[in-house]
């Protein structure tokens, strides 16, 4: 499913297809370079906090974790974002008519859109209880309240990029 935009352009004749260096392109090319960099970060950040003896039993609150509550999750969406955006310009080509590059497009989207719902499922007890564990493990420390209220759930605002820049410590 969250390959879909892939998969979808394959079937784009390699003659229709339009040559790499377009906007969409290194649109495309860097969301999927922001995305993997912060999944990336998120996930390397949280295994360093998790191996200091100090942090024992702690939430990890630090690096990109003061963006949003699982960065690691906006990362992965944001990566294939970015690949979805990247095949648009084949997704559009083609000689099959309107009706195809439609589909196509539609199809295509699905991606995104889904990888949105699952996480957003998950950060909110829909599909998984990742929210009631979190709550169950650190409910009782203040700074985890704190944080669980002035920190996005998914999608980071203006007020925790300034956090994680500095200007608010």
């Amino acid at each position: 499913m969250v390959s879909l935009p892939h998969v979808i352009g394959v079937d784009v004749p390699a003659a229709s297809r339009p040559p790499f260096g377009g906007p969409l392109d290194w649109l495309g090319l860097s969301l999927f370079g922001v995305g993997l960099a912060l999944e990336t970060a998120a996930d390397l950040q949280k295994w360093q906090f998790k191996q200091d003896p100090a942090n024992r039993g702690l939430f990890c609150d630090v690096g990109v974790w003061q963006l949003s509550q699982h960065p690691n999750w906006v990362g992965n969406a944001t990566l294939w974002l970015g690949i979805a955006i990247l095949n648009t310009p084949t997704l559009l080509s083609g000689d099959d008519g309107t009706l195809r590059t439609v589909a196509r497009l539609v199809g295509a989207a699905a991606s995104p859109l889904f990888l949105a719902a699952l996480f957003y499922a998950q950060a909110t007890d829909v599909i998984a209880p990742t929210a009631a564990l979190a709550e169950k493990r650190y409910g009782a420390d203040p700074r985890f309240r704190a944080y669980v209220e002035s920190t996005p759930l998914l999608v980071p605002n203006l007020e925790s990029v300034r956090r994680f820049m500095g200007g608010d410590q």
